[in-house]
């Protein structure tokens, strides 16, 4: 693996955990859970 690809997977993976840090850290309601949702349908989506 080249140090561009380690540099971009490891951006992502940090983008990665951010954005399930912030969505977590919304009061639990039922717009979190449909982001956290949505946000894992799309990591899947895109693997």
């Amino acid at each position: 693996m080249s140090i561009t690809q380690y540099r971009a997977n490891a951006k992502r993976a940090r983008e990665r955990r951010r954005l399930y840090a912030r969505i977590n850290s919304l009061p639990n309601s039922t717009v979190r859970e449909e982001l956290l949702a949505i946000a894992q349908r799309h990591e899947i989506a895109h693997r």
